[in-house]
This record gives structure tokens, sequence and C-alpha cells, in this order.
């Protein structure tokens, strides 16, 4: 494995691990300020807001790495998240299921942080809460 792929997939791992422990306000560590992508609004702020509402809507909400495929500063991360909906989630009220969710997301990490990040969680989330 090349120097910068270990380095970008360091990054990508670190991350993961900072998401899967909660740790919302850890999360500049590895993304950065500016950060865009599939959220309505960018910025880091907004990136928090977005897994604190992931993480309030299912305390024990966790993702598992299945696959992960790194091109230069790209990631493309295949993931299952599995938690139980005890807190409101997208508006929605606790409904008490347990999901299983699949997910794919695709990163840019330039500098050490996510500038980029293109996923699909909230909407497969909401569908699945819908059924």
């Amino acid at each position: 494995m090349g120097r910068e792929r270990a380095d970008v997939l360091a990054v990508y791992e670190g991350y993961l691990r900072c998401c899967n422990e909660h740790r919302v306000g850890d999360l500049g560590e590895f993304v950065a300020e500016d950060v865009s992508g599939s959220g309505p609004v960018d910025g880091l702020a907004a990136y928090v807001d977005g897994v604190r509402e992931v993480i309030t809507g299912f305390p024990d909400y966790h993702w598992d790495l299945q696959q992960v495929l790194v091109d230069g500063d790209t990631v493309a991360a295949r993931l299952v998240g599995r938690g139980t909906h005890t807190g409101v989630f997208a508006g929605i009220a606790p409904t008490g299921r347990r999901l299983s969710t699949q997910e794919l997301v695709v990163y840019r990490i330039v500098g050490r942080r996510i500038v980029n990040c293109w996923g699909d969680l909230h909407p497969v989330v909401r569908d699945a809460l819908s059924r």
C-alpha cells in the first residue's frame, strides 16, 4: 500500500471511529470547516448536526465498514448501519424499531480532512422508517 493511500485510509478510519464513538465534538479533527456534499447546507456545523441527528434518533447507532476503495484522495465506502429508533429523527417520532441500512458514501480527503462527502444515509433511514 502506498504512503498516500495509507494516509487517506488512516484519516477515514479515524473519522469512522469518531462517529461510532459518537464523539461529534471531535469531528473537526477529520472534517474540514468548509466541507460540502450531500447535505442541504454545507460546512462543518451542518455536518456535525447531521451526525448528531442520527445518534439522537438512534443512540446505539453503529456504522460497520463492509468495503472501502481508495483512489488518490477519494474514498468510497460501503457501510451497514444499525440502530434502534428511540429518539426523534428527521421529525419522525421514536418507533422503537431496530433498523439495519446499507449506505454508500464517497469522500474526498485533502490535507488530512474530509472536504467533500456525498452519501445517502438520511434518505435511506427516512425511507426505512416509513415502511
